[in-house]
């Protein structure tokens, strides 16, 4: 199956599967039917990205501190696992505000989710379980899949 990357604003198309909403802050005007799940663990975290919009870091510094910070936070490896493991018999769009065409961390993250290596193995391949916090494709992390 596939990982896709859209804008948030884009209408939805019936080969988007899951669509996985990847942003750090709601979106303005967009109603949460528009996506079906909310993973914030997988967005830059708000100085990183204020230092981007700032244009305080090019798009090569600013795509390389990503992968650092989802390296570091537990969640966001276990999400990574999660939705590497689930894209293999469903499609997923992950979804974030840039439209199509501009530099965005969707596209760092489709990469990773297609070859989890890239984050180093943190964990020895083990996601995390029983957070508590809602698994990518809408579970909580703890309900059988």
């Amino acid at each position: 199956m596939a990982v896709k990357t859209k804008s948030i604003y884009a209408p939805a198309g019936p080969s988007d599967g899951r669509r996985i909403l990847v942003t750090r802050y709601h979106p303005r005007g967009v109603k949460r039917s528009k996506y079906d799940a909310w993973d914030r663990s997988l967005a830059p975290r708000a100085k990183l990205l204020k230092a981007y919009k700032d244009k305080d870091l090019e798009w090569a510094d600013f795509e390389r501190r990503p992968l650092q910070e989802l390296r570091a936070s537990p969640d966001s490896v276990s999400s990574i696992r999660e939705l590497h493991a689930y894209s293999r018999t469903h499609d997923i769009t992950l979804l974030c505000y840039e439209p199509a065409g501009r530099p965005c961390h969707r596209r760092l993250l489709k990469k990773i989710i297609g070859d989890p290596a890239l984050l180093g193995d943190p964990g020895g391949g083990q996601a995390a379980s029983g957070s508590g916090r809602r698994d990518p494709v809408g579970r909580r992390a703890n309900e059988p899949g």
